[in-house]
């Protein structure tokens, strides 16, 4: 059994360094960002250096790092979306980094292993047996401990992921500690396993998921909810005095949160904006700032009505509330970078 003292203790020093860090005087965000991105590597190299395992204490500081984000979100709200945005984009590219390299990593496996592959079919009866048990125990699992236990859900959890690429990375760790033989058979088996969890799935989820239609559904009723949201921002408009060029501005802004203006408004505004012909002066981009509020507040108060009256899925309400208030934070720009 692994001792995971010593993981819990290095991931326990670096939250804490990252804390004192963010709640100084000292704390920049660029810096801070820049060692958030460093500390897996950080924690990988120390481990392997004190000779633990690197890949087990990573995810260790994971664990830990999901409550301390939690519970520290509005000490720096900039650097906690930017460490959010971050995470996403990093999750996008080292996926797919993965898949290329797992791609490439079968190709050597199955040209190296040439000679047990069509030496005899063991192999691939006990990787079958194997990929078989691990959906009957994730079937088991969903049934008996997830929330939704319905049999559809649970056969969407079994057969969903790739299974088996951990155990083959764990089985490359502790290739010199077994034969060359058992370390052959092993590698071949969770091929076939890793192969079986991609095929399967896109063959029978094309059934399962046959009648699914609800992201659809959202999709238009999303794109409803924004549709409506917006004109009630641009309707608001109506009670405030606005000079003809300040309102232009505010409601080509209005209309990009549904991508109504087409390209050539947009090339006409960029064009505008770069030759300074829209003529805007101190005052008036003071007024584009109030009337751009008071739009987003009309669209916000729509919102909170909906979701008030029950007229709109709260999932959606928020999804949508989400990015109004992203939209409203560029227009607080301390430093008048978007204005």
């Amino acid at each position: 059994m692994v001792n995971d003292g010593p993981f819990i203790i290095l991931a326990f020093i670096v939250m804490a360094f990252r804390q004192y860090f963010v709640r100084s005087t000292s704390n920049v965000i660029s810096s801070q960002t820049l060692f958030y991105l460093l500390t897996p590597f950080l924690i990988y190299f120390l481990a392997e250096k004190i000779e633990v395992s690197g890949i087990i204490a990573v995810v260790t500081a994971g664990l830990v790092h999901n409550s301390e984000a939690n519970r520290s979100r509005f000490s720096s709200p900039r650097q906690m979306h930017l460490g959010i945005q971050l995470i996403n984009l990093m999750t996008e590219v080292l996926n797919s980094a993965v898949f290329v390299i797992f791609g490439i990593s079968l190709a050597r496996i199955l040209v190296s292993h040439s000679q047990i592959l069509f030496g005899s079919l063991t192999w691939l009866i006990v990787g079958v047996v194997v990929y078989g048990l691990l959906l009957i125990c994730r079937y088991l699992y969903a049934r008996l401990f997830v929330s939704d236990r319905r049999r559809k859900t649970a056969w969407l959890f079994s057969l969903g992921g790739v299974h088996g690429a951990v155990t083959l990375a764990m089985t490359f760790s502790i290739a010199n500690q077994i034969s060359l033989q058992l370390f052959n058979f092993i590698i071949v088996v969770e091929t076939v396993v890793i192969i079986l969890s991609m095929l399967v799935p896109t063959i029978l989820f094309k059934f399962l998921l046959l009648i699914d239609g609800d992201a659809e559904i959202r999709t238009t009723e999303l794109a409803r909810i924004r549709h409506d949201m917006v004109t009630k921002g641009i309707e608001s408009l109506e009670a405030m005095a606005l000079s003809p060029a300040v309102k232009a501005i505010v409601i080509y802004d209005l209309r990009d949160q549904i991508r109504k203006n087409t390209l050539g408004s947009f090339f006409e505004q960029w064009h505008a904006f770069t030759a300074n012909k829209a003529g805007l002066t101190k005052l008036q981009g003071g007024e584009q700032r109030r009337a751009l509020m008071h739009a987003l507040d009309a669209e916000r108060d729509y919102l909170f009505q909906l979701e008030k009256n029950h007229l709109a899925s709260s999932d959606d309400i928020d999804e949508i509330y989400s990015e109004l208030l992203l939209a409203e934070s560029l227009v607080l720009d301390p430093r008048n970078q978007m204005l």
